[in-house]
């Protein structure tokens, strides 16, 4: 409540600017205030008890006689003199009001000092989104806005979907052909009309911001460039929409680029799918991949401070979600564990202060992956400028905080009371991070992708061309060696056995003939006689195959083979697989991350996972590691095209061409669990293979992402 430094301005007379503009909102039922500064465009956001104090400062009372006033009429919700000295001092360097006192010029220079440091502090801390302004587009807007206006409304909106609709619709059609096309993406022959596209498509989001904020009644003063990832691309400034009254306005405001970029991305996918190879259907696949991929990673995204963010906060209501985050995360360290009995709650209530701690944590995390995959994309493309990107990208998110949060704990004031306490504890606990990650052993393992067969099968395929006549043995049954599976038939081998068993009788005819006649055609005739004869015997084995036999004891798994009764199949297309169900092995693809660690390292056991029955654990034995290196899967169900994990060749009409080489590893699964068994159920296998501290195997894994990505 109370402050040595209140003798300092107790005295004093002030009052709120005369261009301040306030607009009271309400935030999950209760009044706040915004102070808008028109001229700096920056808002200040006022609780009803610090309104009622900053809204009675006049020239003639001092802040002394406001301050008890205001203890009389808010008791419990009054700033207290401390936060009124905090109150004064931020509203002062963001010139929202103004005294009669002599300036001090020392005073007004390290303001100034200190607002350019920290605009350039900001911009440091967000070198990959800066921001350059560079002209007013109010006229521009003005002149455009009539074109657009009649679609802010629920027609609009209904067009919206139903355009939305159809271009999924066409997306879908065309997916295959989609996805192929995403692998030239970012070849350097597309990469100018993929910037170009980019900027148009930008420029839309933006025109969109621009339009729909000032149909509202809010001003944009500034349209300029805005370096995301060193990529110039253009931006309007649509704060303004900030002190709007109804949420639901500002939460349009927010969302209008994202919904102008959609719906040019759906234009673009309908003209893409509807056009021939050319300029204008590369021009529109470019489009339609840029207006929507870059809006679900940054501007729909509520951890990064674009539009989703101020929609999450304003349906939240919590307003400054970012900044607040930080404060309250700062709060609950300094109250639990440092147990600071001067700490100042940060949130309002239970709910927002849960609301804070969890998005501080999330938007940490995030950012930290969207630097390193960032880095990784630009060093793949430019391999220098992605080195460069990652260091000044760690200095400035990692040593900058790491040293701000020391200074913070040897010289921050509020820290006087508990800072042996606050050391201690922050000492220990990097004490005890660095034991635990970088000296004490974790166990080591490995996994890979793989699936259940049958150690005894044998794939079935159509042993002579015919038509397919009967099954005898419905897929799934279990049968005997021998016994009969399905049979074709074939008029043409029919006619063939009828003709040369003709030959046959004509050929013994003229033989007896020659008997008693001509002796010297006797052995020519004979010849004949004889390849009739072979010739028949085969087409009675060819016959005899048109009735397909089970191979051994065991049952046969042919999905669609009922569908292809009555219809002609070529010999050797397949059938299915025959299967011995009495024993089963684990086929596993050993990726070359992994192949150190279960080809070069003593393996101490592993375990099987089924897909589809994850809570049961399946023992192994009797591994087998097969050191050639493999190029073609066992199956197409582990490569991507069928969701598997294992890359392929996108022009592999099978899908089991491996994009990179691999190793093969067999285990023996324990019988006990037969019942879960299916010939090419997917899975995953376990491996352990030792213990390792937790920064080894970290620095490791990191090692081998940059030599496979970077060659490095």
């Amino acid at each position: 409540m109370f402050s040595e430094a209140w003798h300092r301005v107790a005295g004093q007379q002030a009052q709120l600017h005369p261009s301040v503009e306030v607009v009271r909102q309400r935030y999950r039922g209760e009044p706040w205030y915004v102070l808008r500064e028109p001229f700096s465009n920056s808002f200040f956001r006022l609780s009803p008890a610090a309104y009622f104090f900053v809204s009675r400062l006049r020239h003639g009372r001092t802040i002394e006689e406001v301050w008890r006033e205001c203890l009389e009429l808010y008791l419990d919700e009054a700033p207290g003199q401390q936060e009124v000295i905090r109150l004064l001092a931020q509203l002062n360097q963001g010139n929202l009001i103004q005294s009669d006192l002599t300036p001090d010029a020392e005073m007004m220079r390290h303001r100034r000092e200190k607002s350019r440091n920290k605009e350039l502090r900001g911009k440091v801390m967000n070198f990959l989104f800066l921001k350059f302004g560079l002209l007013d587009p109010t006229p521009f807007l003005d002149r455009t806005l009539p074109v657009f206006r009649p679609l802010f409304n629920r027609v609009g909106f209904g067009a919206w979907c139903l355009l939305m609709v159809i271009a999924i619709k066409f997306l879908f059609e065309n997916w295959e052909a989609a996805w192929d096309r995403t692998e030239g993406i970012l070849a350097p022959s597309n990469l100018f009309l993929l910037y170009v596209c980019g900027i148009g498509a930008k420029f839309f989001h933006e025109l969109g911001h621009g339009l729909v904020c000032r149909a509202l009644g809010g001003e944009v003063r500034t349209l300029g460039v805005m370096l995301l990832i060193l990529t110039p691309l253009p931006y309007i400034d649509a704060t303004s929409s900030w002190s709007f009254r109804n949420k639901w306005h500002r939460i349009f405001v927010s969302a209008a680029g994202m919904l102008f970029e959609f719906a040019l991305a759906a234009v673009a996918v309908i003209v893409w799918a509807n056009t021939g190879s050319g300029t204008l259907n590369a021009t529109a696949y470019n489009l339609m991949v840029i207006a929507s991929v870059t809006t679900f990673i940054f501007n729909i995204n509520p951890l990064l401070r674009f539009d989703g963010y101020y929609i999450f906060s304003d349906l939240l209501e919590i307003p400054n979600l970012y900044q607040r985050s930080t404060r309250q995360l700062k709060y609950l360290l300094e109250k639990y564990a440092f147990k600071c009995r001067i700490a100042a709650p940060v949130a309002h209530s239970t709910y927002e202060g849960n609301w804070l701690a969890v998005y501080g944590i999330s938007a940490g995390i995030y950012r930290i992956f969207l630097l390193g995959s960032i880095a990784l994309i630009v060093a793949e493309l430019f391999f220098g400028l992605g080195i460069i990107l990652a260091a000044i990208a760690s200095f400035v998110w990692l040593v900058l905080p790491v040293g701000k949060f020391f200074r913070y704990l040897f010289t921050d004031p509020i820290l006087e009371t508990c800072r042996p306490r606050a050391l201690g504890i922050i000492f220990t606990t990097l004490t005890v991070l660095i034991i635990l990650i970088a000296v004490l052993p974790f166990p080591l393992h490995a996994r890979a992708e793989g699936i259940v067969e049958a150690q005894r099968f044998s794939r079935v395929f159509s042993p002579t061309g015919g038509r397919l006549e009967e099954i005898f043995l419905a897929p799934g049954q279990l049968a005997k060696s021998g016994q009969p599976l399905v049979r074709f038939s074939d008029r043409s081998l029919d006619w063939k056995i009828e003709q040369v068993q003709a030959d046959l009788r004509a050929g013994q005819a003229t033989l007896k003939n020659l008997a008693f006649q001509e002796r010297v055609r006797l052995k020519s005739v004979q010849l004949k006689l004889q390849s009739s004869t072979e010739r028949l015997r085969y087409l009675e084995e060819e016959k005899k195959r048109l009735i397909l036999r089970a191979p051994f004891d065991g049952y046969w798994s042919a999905p669609g083979v009922n569908d292809q009764v009555g219809t002609w199949l070529n010999k050797g297309e397949p059938l299915g697989v025959f299967i011995d169900p009495s024993a089963f092995r684990f086929a596993a693809v050993v990726q070359q991350k992994q192949a150190a660690d279960v080809f070069f390292q003593s393996i101490r056991g592993a375990t099987v996972r089924l897909r589809g029955r994850s809570d049961k654990k399946i023992q192994t034995s009797n591994l087998r590691r097969i050191p050639a290196e493999q190029t073609r899967l066992p199956t197409a169900a582990l490569g991507w095209r069928s969701g598997g994990e294992i890359e392929v060749l996108s022009d592999d009409p099978h899908g089991t061409a491996s994009k990179e080489p691999f190793f093969l590893l067999y285990a023996d699964l324990d019988s006990e669990a037969r019942s879960l068994y299916a010939h090419h159920r997917r899975g995953q296998i376990r491996f352990h293979v030792g213990y390792e501290p937790l920064f080894f195997q970290g620095w490791r894994a990191l090692r081998q992402l940059l030599q496979k990505r970077l060659k490095f």
